[in-house]
């Protein structure tokens, strides 16, 4: 294995599947101590601080996804990095096409939609149907590139008490399916019951909708930090709180695998067996009685009703939760 390999990596577009990455890239790092290791990641990815297991990254931007002139544009500047190796954990046909046209001599990636055809060699796409965690999905890309063995890597923080009265509520989701709808009601009763806790609410541009209701409500120990923190600042955020709440997202990922504090996640059309956190303080709240749960769909067409799964998670439940972490 030539371990002074330039090799460039197609990360995954979510946040959540990216931090589900990581053992990942500290595993690739391992392998090739030599090599220099380049991130080809989405924009929305850009303040994500990968410097531990990358030496550089590059963006790629919603119109360089399509065949129009920033997609060869982008080709070509890769080309002119004169990669060793191209490894895409986006399993879809326009990454592995431009991997192609960047004519990188080695491009290892998922089989899924054609996306075989422009890869040197290739692994086939199971996702959920693997049976497994999607963290070691793509820990089997790893071991299929290296014929190596390889167990799941997490790195550990300690479980160290927590002294801050800071709770940290994140109300978004990539899509609005995975929105729990009870988000109000969990933070009117919070407010009441911790009054001496800041209740902070965080969130990008898809919760933006929440400013004018949040400005509104009288309580005095919510604060509302939605689009006004990096992806960094955040983690920071998380690592200062007491308790994180969220929905099955990518800061529940922040919160409870890279920041390691206890983080409740909400779990409606998701499989917590698939994609859950994989930190050492993670609650999974799940419907109990929904037959349809999970689903892992972005739509929703269940004869028990929109969003069931969620609805069914009532704000009651959620609060007996938190008290249960966090005595009143």
């Amino acid at each position: 294995m030539n371990q002074g390999r330039k090799i460039l990596v197609r990360t995954p577009n979510w946040i959540g599947d990216h931090v589900m990455a990581h053992p990942f890239y500290r595993l690739l790092k391992k392998c090739y101590p030599k090599g220099k290791i380049h991130f080809l990641s989405a924009d929305s990815l850009a303040s994500f601080e990968d410097g531990d297991v990358c030496e550089e990254k590059k963006l790629i931007t919603k119109a360089a996804k399509r065949l129009g002139p920033e997609f060869f544009r982008l080709a070509e500047e890769l080309k002119a990095e004169k990669y060793d190796l191209a490894i895409s954990l986006t399993p879809s046909f326009s990454s592995s096409f431009l991997l192609w046209k960047a004519q990188i001599p080695f491009r290892v990636g998922f089989a899924q939609s054609g996306s075989q055809l422009f890869l040197t060699d290739s692994l086939p796409w199971k996702g959920i149907k693997s049976g497994k965690h999607k963290t070691e999905v793509y820990l089997d890309l790893l071991r299929f590139l290296t014929g190596q063995s390889f167990h799941l890597d997490l790195p550990h923080y300690g479980n160290a008490p927590i002294s801050s009265k800071l709770i940290l509520i994140a109300p978004g989701a990539s899509i609005e399916l995975r929105v729990w709808p009870y988000f109000r009601e969990l933070t009117r009763e919070l407010s009441v019951l911790f009054p001496d806790y800041e209740i902070r609410w965080v969130g990008g541009k898809g919760e933006a909708h929440w400013h004018q209701e949040i400005e509104k409500w009288p309580y005095p120990n919510v604060t509302d930090m939605i689009e006004k923190t990096t992806l960094s600042q955040l983690v920071d955020g998380c690592r200062q709180s007491c308790l994180v709440i969220a929905n099955d997202s990518g800061v529940a990922h922040l919160a409870g695998t890279l920041a390691q504090v206890p983080t409740l996640v909400l779990f409606g059309p998701g499989d917590p067996n698939y994609i859950r956190p994989l930190g050492p303080r993670i609650h999974c709240q799940t419907p109990s009685s929904v037959p349809c749960h999970p689903c892992e769909k972005p739509y929703c067409h269940s004869k028990y009703g929109y969003q069931a799964c969620l609805r069914e998670i009532s704000w009651e439940t959620v609060v007996n939760q938190v008290k249960s972490w966090i005595p009143s």
